[in-house]
This record gives C-alpha cells, sequence and structure tokens, in this order.
C-alpha cells in the first residue's frame, strides 16, 4: 500500500513539473540585437520564387499582424512534426491573434528533399501555411546561428514583432507554453 501511495505521489509531483515545461529560449546573436532581422531570401516550393524580408513586412502591413513566427524545420526533425500538429490545430486562434506562420525547410534542397518536404508539410502542418526552402542554412548563418561547417539544431522557431524585430527564438521540442508563447507576453 505504501508503495502505491508513493507511485502515486510520484506522478502527482512529475505532472505538475511536466505542465510548467516552458519551451526553451536561445540568446540572441549580435546579428539580431540590432533591430530588424538582417535582409533575407528563401526559396518557394516551385525553386524559381523568392520570400524576402520585405515580403514580411507587406504581409504585415496587408493583415495587420502583430506576430511573425518563421518555424525552421527539416523532414528528419520528429519534433518538427509535433510542432507543425500543433500549429495546425491552432489555426484559428493564431489568426485570431494576429500571429503569421512561415515554415522554412533548412538544409534541404528542392530537388532532392521536395517532395520529402511536401509530403511533411502536408501530413503535419496541412495546407495551413506557407513554407520555403534554404538549403545552405543562409538564414542560420546570416542570423549569427551557427558557423560554417555546423548543422542547425532544429526545430527553431523565431517570434518576431510587427516590425520584424526578433522577441525570442524557442528551440528543441516546444514547452507546455506553446503556441500560447506565440502571441502571449515573452
Amino acid at each position: 500500500m505504501r508503495i502505491i501511495r508513493m507511485s502515486i505521489a510520484l506522478m502527482a509531483l512529475l505532472s505538475v513539473f511536466s505542465f510548467a515545461q516552458k519551451s526553451a529560449r536561445l540568446a540572441l546573436p549580435n546579428e539580431l540585437k540590432q533591430g530588424i532581422i538582417p535582409n533575407f531570401f528563401v526559396l518557394e516550393p516551385n525553386g524559381i520564387d523568392e520570400l524576402y524580408r520585405d515580403d514580411l513586412k507587406e504581409a504585415v502591413k496587408k493583415t495587420g499582424a502583430k506576430r511573425v513566427v518563421l518555424s525552421f524545420f527539416a523532414t528528419h526533425c520528429v519534433p518538427c512534426r509535433e510542432e507543425f500538429d500543433i500549429l495546425k490545430k491552432n489555426k484559428d486562434e493564431l489568426k485570431k491573434q494576429g500571429v503569421l506562420v512561415y515554415l522554412i525547410s533548412v538544409g534541404e534542397g528542392i530537388r532532392t528533399h521536395g517532395d520529402k518536404v511536401k509530403e511533411m508539410v502536408e501530413k503535419y502542418a496541412g495546407n495551413t501555411f506557407p513554407y520555403y526552402f534554404d538549403p545552405n542554412v543562409i538564414l542560420f548563418k546570416s542570423f549569427g546561428l551557427i558557423k560554417q561547417g555546423e548543422n542547425p539544431s532544429l526545430p527553431q522557431t523565431f517570434i518576431l514583432d510587427s516590425g520584424l524585430h526578433v522577441q525570442a527564438i524557442l528551440t528543441g521540442k516546444m514547452g507546455n507554453d506553446f503556441p500560447q508563447v506565440l502571441w502571449g507576453e515573452l
């Protein structure tokens, strides 16, 4: 009987700690402390068209968005799939809260991984959010997140305000505060 009570107490204690789990955050590198994110471009799935920083500015103006989320992922990343599923389930609340979400495949080329990326996005995020490609990991380098020859840790989720200033960078498996952290207090 005593073992059962101790097991129940331990399970209760663990559940309290699991509810308190917050999404892990990275310190902002110098490149992202200077105000607006550096200019960039990523490729659309057709491999021809591109998305630029100024396109994000226009989307914010057009929609009146309060936040922009850049969710960096790769097809081999299991926590990325979980994040996509949570985003999809909360698409209406994200829209209501004024959050624009962009999914960006990192380190995977359109020719070599395009079908896998499309399949992953459709399966876990539906057709809810646009997705793009950063095959050479240029954004991570220009944002000061990795050095030449390093591999990015994924998932990484950038939360930007409407002026495209980085408010937070979430990394790894998302905590119990996700996705509310995308529109809430940081």
